[in-house]
């Protein structure tokens, strides 16, 4: 999850203390209480921790996620008074859940099944598909590249592979029109491939072409990718950097084995 820069611009800071003195801010007198017991005798991940203090604080339920629409998630009480910027996390039987970044998954998934026809690039399992990856590419990528070349070991496993364009340099750089002709080419898998070697393409993209670029750039703003190829599993859960052929396998194949394991 991305620190809420939107927040943060308007001089909010969520997570340092500031004294109720030295910003004239009225803060609530909350009452101390006696604590919950579960909270004193508290089990995480199976097993009993020791607690320092426990404190009631003024954030009053219910509690509820907030995302921008720029992708920043933060939790908020129903006047939007108090604000936690953070991951939920369910403390259940199972251990700790990270409930945010299940959440951010979904998302994920959500909006990259929604992109329109004509704006990724697909490369389709051989033989029966067991999981589809989505790739955030630039043809100028040297890592973009090398990842290319093993997208055979990928569709031969039964991997779908989607590229969303994401130039690096911006939607008005070289990059960007490389992409642009890529998806307005007769056979865009093709044309992907070949853009990837740095073979020139001799198509002019329309309009439509330039505009599908500038919305996988804009999605990929907005999921937090700052580099390429940046990888988002079947599962939504996303990584950043060039990962071989047969982890991504791995990867697809054993869900729990994926970036955050």
């Amino acid at each position: 999850m991305k620190t809420l820069n939107l927040l943060c611009a308007v001089g909010l800071t969520l997570m340092m203390p500031v004294s109720a003195q030295a910003t004239g801010i009225p803060v609530p007198d909350v009452p101390d209480t006696t604590p919950p017991a579960a909270l004193q005798d508290l089990t995480i991940n199976g097993q009993p921790v020791k607690t320092e203090s426990v404190r009631r604080v003024a954030l009053q339920g219910p509690i509820y996620e907030v995302r921008l629409r720029n992708g920043d998630t933060f939790y908020s009480d129903a006047q939007g008074r108090h604000m936690v910027v953070g991951s939920l996390y369910d403390n259940g039987p199972d251990g700790l859940i990270n409930v945010t970044e299940q959440h951010d998954r979904q998302e994920r998934l959500d909006q990259l099944n929604a992109i329109p026809e004509g704006g990724t690039v697909e490369y389709p399992a051989q033989g029966e598909e067991i999981g589809r990856i989505t790739v955030f590419t630039d043809t100028t990528c040297p890592y973009c590249q090398k990842l290319h070349q093993e997208i055979g070991q990928l569709t031969q496993a039964g991997i779908a592979v989607r590229y969303v364009p994401f130039p690096r340099a911006g939607t008005h750089s070289l990059a960007a029109n490389h992409l642009a002709q890529v998806l307005c080419s007769q056979s865009p898998t093709e044309a992907m491939t070949r853009a990837f070697r740095g073979d020139p393409l001799q198509v002019t993209p329309v309009e439509s072409c330039r505009s599908a670029v500038e919305d996988g750039f804009a999605l990929g703003q907005q999921f937090g990718v700052q580099g390429t190829p940046s990888i988002v599993l079947p599962d939504g859960e996303m990584g950043e950097g060039y990962v071989p052929a047969l982890r991504i396998i791995e990867m697809v194949v054993n869900p729990g084995n994926g970036y955050l394991h």
